[in-house]
Order: structure tokens, then sequence, then C-alpha cells
């Protein structure tokens, strides 16, 4: 009887031991992020201007010759320039951001944005992307307006687009790989 006994406890305690072990492995296996957000680390690297570059050939590649995002003009974003391009007050850009650059496109009739933000920390950068969301103008260009306009997150960063559907997830897909998977969930703040 007593030997049983042993024997029951000992395979609830493997049972119990080996639940805590799986547990612990998804959640190691989730990629870090809670509730649809990016880890609190930085894993983009090098000048706004290079990583948003590498971010639209990436997803050029990824569209192929037919689809290509079109000519577009790159320029740094500034206090002054920030509510027409990312929705943010001059006020708030101050307060949150280090700095930030935009791909808009060449043509004014063709809706395309793409900006790059560095937030001050990983605070700043949620508040950035809910701000975004909330006060970008996505009916800003002549005559058209773009398919989507998004928001995302990675450490510090945020991507704001405003484009076509098929450049707006090859765009997505392209920041992902330059995160190295390290992206929070997309707000979709505007869809046709």
């Amino acid at each position: 009887m007593k030997m049983k006994c042993l024997t029951r406890r000992a395979g609830r305690i493997t049972l119990a031991v080996l639940f805590l072990a799986g547990m612990l492995l998804l959640g190691a296996c989730s990629g870090g992020g809670q509730n649809g957000a990016a880890e609190q680390r930085d894993t983009l690297a090098g000048s706004l201007p290079e990583i948003l570059a590498a971010v639209l050939d990436g997803a050029n590649a990824a569209l192929g010759d037919t689809d290509q995002l079109g000519a577009s003009f790159e320029d740094e974003v500034t206090a002054d320039s920030c509510q027409g391009m990312l929705g943010l007050t001059p006020e708030e850009f101050e307060q949150y951001v280090e700095g930030a650059y935009a791909s808009n496109a060449a043509i004014i009739t063709f809706a395309h944005e793409v900006a790059l933000i560095k937030c001050k920390d990983f605070d700043a950068a949620a508040e950035v992307k809910r701000l975004a969301a909330a006060g970008f103008d996505s009916g800003k260009w002549i005559c058209v307006s773009p398919d989507q306009g998004y928001v995302i997150d990675s450490g510090s960063y945020v991507l704001l687009v405003a484009t076509s559907t098929k450049g707006a997830d090859a765009i997505r897909q392209s920041f992902e790989e330059a995160a190295g998977g390290n992206v929070g969930e997309a707000d979709v703040f505007f869809e046709l």
C-alpha cells in the first residue's frame, strides 16, 4: 500500500514537472512579445535612412518588377513637418521622438508614405504608435487615398505605412525581416 502511494505521488510530481517545463518552452517559443507587442529591445541597426531604405528595397524585391512602390523622395521629418506627415503634434514629436525619416510618393496623385520613427524609449514608442494611428490624415492626397494605413513597432522604433494593399503587405514583411522578427502587432487605422 505504501509503495502504491509513493508511485502515485512520484507520477504526479513527474506530471507537474513536465507541465511546467512545457509552459516554459511554450513561453520561450512565443517570440517574447505579449499582447501583440514587440520585445523591449532594439533589433534594427543603422541610421534611419539606411533602415528605411533597406525596408523599402526588401519590399520592392518581394513585389517584383510589375508592382514596385514607385518613385519617391526621402526626407527627414521634423517638429515643423510632423503633423502633416505623422499625425503627431509638434509637442508630441518633441516629447516622444528622437528622429524620423519618411519616404513619400514623388507624384502627388499616388497615395504613398512610409515613415520610420525612432522614439526616446519603449514606452514612447507605444504612445507614438497610438497617437499616429489616431492622428494620421489618410485623406491628405489629391483625389486619391491609400488602400491601407497602419503603424507597427519594433523596440523603440515605429513604422507608419500608408500605401497600396500589396505595398503595405510587402513593407510589413520586409520590416519584420529587418527587425529579426521582433515586431508588434500592426495597428491598421485605415483600410479601403
